[in-house]
């Protein structure tokens, strides 16, 4: 598979292109501020994040850019003229021994906000028989409520021409995906209450740091979006992230509808989640490094050439030595297992950074990874 080019026609950095979206009244602005962000390549961002869908499918094999614009060099043709000549597509298929070239037009890319509060002080005493002042009542006491409510969404649509054999195109898609988050609650001394998508949170005073982490929402903020990477493992956590990753799912579904092979899922109508049965082959390896105070800055030595995947789960193994009371010499080892990452970033064919979901704090360079027994469900 050879993904040719995506073509930005979002207006993301223009001034009208994520920013003033009339909704109900109300206008938000994702990026406020002269300042418009323009770190965020769409063209080449898309075209790498469906290059990296396509490997994990291990159905498909994508090629990389540098082959792409090797072979463009080696026939003497231009970027433009394979975006119009079915010719030019027919020599570059050859070349690189391509069944298909994708060439993808991003449509509309951006997040809406909503956002309304508001806030009334209390007033509880007794004004007493003479009258006086409820402020200067020893019984007297003055508290305050403020409601809040947000709600973002992310919206992605893109344009995606299939051409095969000689050339010609053989189906066009449109896809979109749109993702929200939304958040209310009330306020009322030290008692707070929050619901989300996710559900409702309640606090009174301050909650422990640990508590705050359990549920980890789509991060929407825009001083955060400015200094996260396109396509990212943090990337993923956003709002842009989630809805940009359901609209490349269905890019790959369709092109298994178009050329195949045919789907293997229990149900068609589940949506782009089950684009393929969960990866079985076995995979060994071990930890190579382990920050012991960030649990995302974990390396192993397994990488592309083992047929890893992101987001694909592995068991932590340690050796607990058996040894002999009496002698104090190691009879054998244990295995036991002590914990499960996640692969975030495939970067070589022998290295790959992952996430320590469970075990943090336990899990150390020298011990073993493997393939888990059970996948996961969904």
């Amino acid at each position: 598979m050879a993904i040719l080019s995506f073509e930005d026609h979002s207006r993301f950095d223009s001034p009208t292109g994520c920013g003033c979206i009339p909704t109900g009244g109300l206008i938000g602005k994702i990026f406020g501020g002269t300042k418009r962000r323009t770190d965020w390549d769409l063209s080449s961002g898309f075209r790498i994040l469906l290059n990296r869908k396509l490997a994990q499918t291990q159905v498909y094999e994508p090629i990389t850019q540098d082959e792409i614009m090797d072979g463009m060099a080696k026939l003497r043709i231009s970027r433009k003229s394979v975006i119009s000549s079915a010719k030019s597509r027919d020599k570059l298929l050859k070349e690189l021994n391509a069944e298909v070239i994708i060439i993808g037009d991003v449509r509309k890319f951006n997040q809406e906000r909503v956002r309304a509060n508001a806030s009334r002080s209390l007033i509880e005493g007794s004004t007493g028989s003479a009258g006086k002042s409820m402020h200067n009542m020893p019984l007297g006491y003055m508290t305050g409520y403020q409601m809040v409510g947000y709600a973002y969404f992310a919206t992605v649509n893109l344009n995606a021409d299939f051409f095969g054999v000689s050339g010609e195109k053989i189906a066009t898609r449109k896809v979109s995906a749109r993702k929200q988050h939304q958040l209310g609650g009330a306020k009322i001394a030290a008692f707070e209450a929050i619901t989300t998508e996710q559900g409702s949170e309640f606090r009174l005073g301050q909650s422990p740091k640990s508590e705050e982490k359990k549920k980890l929402r789509p991060i929407v903020n825009p001083a955060l979006l400015r200094k996260i990477g396109f396509g990212s493992p943090t990337f993923d956590r956003t709002l842009f992230g989630l809805a940009t990753d359901e609209a490349l799912e269905k890019i790959v579904l369709a092109l298994r509808e178009i050329i195949g092979p045919e789907l293997i899922t229990d149900n068609l109508n589940t949506g782009s989640k089950n684009l393929q049965k969960p990866v079985t082959k076995a995979i060994a390896g071990k930890i190579i490094y382990a920050d012991p105070e960030n649990p995302d800055q974990c390396y192993i030595n397994i990488g592309s050439a083992q047929n890893v995947a992101v987001q694909q789960k592995l068991e932590v193994i340690t050796a607990e030595p058996l040894v002999d009371p009496d002698t104090s010499e190691v009879l054998g080892y244990l295995s036991k297992k002590i914990g499960m990452i996640e692969v975030t970033e495939i970067q070589t064919d022998r290295l790959s950074k992952v996430r320590i979901i469970e075990g943090f704090g336990r899990i150390k360079k020298g011990d073993e990874v493997k393939t888990t027994k059970v996948e996961d469900p969904e």
